[in-house]
């Protein structure tokens, strides 16, 4: 059962499954595919029997990759508890700090593993009952829930929210879309502050800045943009419409015309770099009964979790939608406004469920490295200089915000690339690390071509926003023919 605990705890990480959620509001449709995609991405991995030859030493082309590999989903999940922390009011250095120390003294101990089963449970009895009492205060259950959001009229700020009773401070995370209004609106600085929004004058479009006294307001119109604000806390009008949501419920359940290249080209990435990361370390002989039953419980669970975490958010506190989508939101349950039966020990509980999670993920990633020297004593998984390194880069790294799901992404895509095809099958160690590098190269140059082009639309736009669907082919054909070379 421990194996199966490790398996989920590596992919069931805080920067995975809180985008779950987080994908679903955004994208309505198209974040459930891509939670589904998540979750039979990593049931297949687990049913793949890689065919390895006793005794033999991994390579360090491997080795380094998942290394790589690791420190950046580390960096991914400090990015998020910098975020959260930021969100609470605390500088963002304590929150990276704090998760990072937690997570490098569990992997300096060598009987960590024992704890990770324990974490995961923490984990998922800490993120239930938030939700559980979420679905109390709806008063109904998720099919009429998803019903109600899908045939609602545009997204407005409830009377109790946060953002209109008292005002929070806004933050807008690196790289997010500014805030446009959909309507007139009044904002106001209940302790004073600078604002600066770009306003519609005559058909130009004109920056203005405003000093306000505590308590004053300025309005702003349909199409004005607010750009940059520097205030303790911001008000917002009952009744008005979230800048930053979806026109109607209607608009949101019925998604985008689906992109079938982008959409194959997220489920190979997925699917390869599930592969490459989850069978790391793996044993090779088939899985018990209760193994696949216990990971792919724990799978549904997750997907579960967060289409509801979604649809009751989306529900009882739409200005979840202000300014966009932020997963690490989704922690932090005063920001939704949601009041009454929910308050500070719900908000407590989910923070020490992302923890908990946080912790098992670290867990699990270090007994993957330490268990692909089967030769050796797996000293790579309890170098204690090694790991404080890795967590110090990670936690140094994570002081600049950057969105995770794109991080998630091209940790997925670069693996899967080029160690993904080599998982399906026995290979000298030399052709699999040529193939290996083949498809990493390919990987690189059409992700340095992307950031370089607008995006596009069909097969091309597919292959730069993934380049693993053409990355990946490439790479398995120079491992089959390395294989039929090496066989004459």
């Amino acid at each position: 059962m421990t194996s199966a605990v490790l398996f989920l705890a590596v992919w069931l990480m805080p920067a995975l499954w809180l985008e779950l959620p987080a994908l679903i509001l955004g994208r309505g449709p198209d974040g459930l595919w891509i939670g589904l995609a998540l979750t039979m991405a990593a049931l297949i991995a687990l049913g793949v029997r890689p065919a390895e030859a006793a005794g033999e030493r991994e390579s360090l082309f491997r080795v380094a990759i998942l290394l790589l590999a690791v420190a950046v989903l580390l960096w991914a999940n400090l990015i998020l508890a910098g975020n959260v922390a930021v969100w609470l009011g605390v500088p963002r250095w304590q929150g990276i700090v704090a998760a990072a120390a937690a997570g490098w003294l569990l992997t300096a101990w060598r009987g960590s593993v024992r704890l990770a089963p324990v974490l995961l449970l923490i984990a998922l009895l800490a993120l239930s009952g938030p939700l559980i009492a979420l679905a109390w205060e709806a008063g109904v259950g998720p099919f009429d829930a998803w019903a109600r959001v899908a045939s609602r009229e545009p997204f407005r700020f409830p009377p109790r929210s946060q953002w209109v009773t008292t005002g929070r401070e806004l933050v807008i995370a690196h790289g997010r879309p500014r805030i446009v209004f959909d309507e007139a609106h009044r904002v106001t600085a209940p302790a004073g502050g600078r604002l600066v929004a770009r306003v519609q004058d005559g058909g130009r479009a004109t920056d203005r800045e405003w000093i306000l006294e505590p308590g004053q307001s300025v309005t702003l119109r349909r199409g004005d943009q607010l750009l940059r604000i520097a205030m303790e806390r911001v008000q917002f009008e009952a009744g008005k419409r979230v800048p930053g949501a979806p026109v109607s419920g209607i608009a949101w359940a019925a998604g985008d015309t689906p992109n079938w290249p982008r959409a194959i080209g997220l489920l190979l990435t997925v699917l390869f770099g599930a592969l490459a990361l989850l069978r790391a370390g793996m044993p090779a002989p088939p899985m018990s009964r209760a193994m696949v039953a216990a990971v792919a419980g724990g799978l549904m669970v997750a997907l579960v979790w967060g289409q509801c975490k979604a649809v009751y958010t989306a529900l009882e506190a739409p200005d979840i939608f202000l300014g966009g989508i932020a997963p690490e939101r989704l922690l932090v349950w005063s920001a939704s406004g949601v009041s009454g039966v929910v308050g500070s020990p719900m908000q407590l509980s989910l923070l020490a469920g992302g923890l908990s999670s946080f912790l098992a993920s670290s867990i699990a990633l270090r007994a993957r490295l330490g268990a692909l020297d089967r030769t050796g004593s797996g000293e790579i998984g309890h170098d204690v200089g090694l790991w404080a390194g890795v967590f110090a880069i990670a936690a140094i790294a994570a002081l600049w915000p950057v969105d995770v799901w794109p991080l998630v992404l091209l940790v997925l895509g670069a693996v899967g690339s080029s160690l993904g095809a080599a998982t399906l099958g026995s290979a000298p160690v030399s052709v699999a690390t040529a193939a290996g590098l083949v498809g990493l190269i390919v990987f690189a140059s059409l992700g340095l071509l992307a950031a370089w082009r607008s995006p596009a639309d069909g097969v091309l736009g597919a292959l730069l926003a993934y380049p693993a669907l053409a990355a990946v082919p490439v790479s398995s054909l120079t491992l089959w023919a390395g294989r039929l070379t090496a066989a004459r």
